[in-house]
């Protein structure tokens, strides 16, 4: 015979309170008191949502989620170091959930995160996928976006501004000569490389004479087998765009490994950077400072984005009831030899 699985909303519709009140009498939060939080702990015991064993207001040690799209990509491990860091401070233990940028993937993974009912998730979500994140919120489970919003669930969001990052680094490659601008970045259909792209057309709109090519290339990110190593994808292209010497006078890419195989290609060419191609990167890994010529790049604010991601998380946690925020954290560039002369270039 089957067992019917209850959730948090069936025990809040029998007693009569909010979701919200029910999962923080299970959780031993504050704003509830003794008789609620006792009613709520024997209803959950009788109908098996928690086990006898779990006392509310207990001393185990309460659990976060955070779910990243690949283990391998720079900027969600710096995030996620961040994240770690700032759960653990708060006296939380993290579970890890990879999703591999797949949306049947993560609703599975949202499935698991809301019958192991987490105090709160940080989510870096799979986008154009179906209403997993709904769901999350609906039963009661605090959920913070970063990196990208969620669009079916009122969340809150912490972010990079990526199209104010690529404005920069764009308008500072046009100030410096640039006219024909060869844009590389990931085949991958998400809002950050749409907010790169949106910036490198805004930059150059205000340029008649600038031109812009785009170029998708393969992703790399689901290879979680192994070290993420993507620089032969931008030394290929630019390779195959050399044949045409008056094709770009710039790289600019979005990420830095592109970047690092875009330089190579130019030296096995002869082609000298900045004087003949300046080249910019995206992420400002630590390579960046020590290629040849070192690399102008965007800083990512990973570990700010991380901190304010936990922040706001534990804020929706301890019961605030404010509306959605929604923050985005402006990256920092770092013009370096690939796009300057030393005397004007800066770390």
């Amino acid at each position: 015979m089957a067992t019917t699985r209850h959730t948090l909303d069936d025990l809040a519709a029998a007693l009569g309170l909010s979701p919200n009140t029910v999962s923080r009498a299970l959780r031993g939060k504050d704003g509830v008191s003794e008789r609620t939080r006792n009613l709520v702990f024997n209803e959950a015991v009788k109908v098996g949502y928690i086990l006898p064993s779990q006392s509310p207001g207990g001393t185990a040690v309460e659990t976060l989620a955070v779910t990243i799209p690949s283990a391998t990509h720079a900027f969600a491990s710096q995030l996620l170091a961040a994240i770690e860091s700032g759960v653990r401070a708060a006296g939380y233990s993290l579970d890890l959930y990879v999703t591999d940028e797949l949306p049947e993937q993560e609703a599975q993974i949202t499935q698991q995160i809301i019958r192991s009912r987490p105090a709160g998730v940080i989510a870096i979500p799979v986008q154009g996928a179906g209403r997993s994140w709904e769901q999350v919120h609906a039963a009661g489970i605090p959920v913070v976006a970063a990196s990208r919003e969620i669009a079916d669930a009122p969340t809150d969001f912490v972010g990079v501004d990526s199209e104010a990052g690529s404005y920069a680094v764009a308008r500072h490659l046009i100030g410096t000569g640039a006219c024909r601008i060869l844009c590389l970045d990931e085949d991958l259909a998400i809002s950050t490389i749409e907010s790169r792209k949106h910036g490198i057309q805004r930059a150059s709109a205000g340029s008649p004479a600038v031109g812009t090519e785009f170029v998708d290339v393969p992703t790399r990110r689901f290879e979680n087998t192994g070290p993420e190593w993507r620089a032969q994808e931008g030394h290929r292209v630019v390779l195959e765009r050399l044949a045409d010497p008056k094709a770009f006078d710039t790289v600019l890419t979005g990420d830095d490994f592109f970047a690092l195989g875009a330089l190579k290609a130019l030296h096995e060419m002869g082609r000298d950077v900045p004087g003949e191609v300046k080249v910019a990167g995206y992420g400002d890994l630590p390579f960046a400072a020590w290629s040849t010529p070192s690399l102008t790049s965007i800083r990512l604010p990973a570990v700010l984005v991380g901190e304010l991601a936990v922040a706001t998380l534990l804020q929706r946690v301890a019961g605030s009831t404010s509306p959605a925020a929604r923050r985005l954290i402006r990256p920092e560039l770092i013009v370096r030899d690939s796009s300057a002369t030393v005397a004007d270039s800066s770390d």
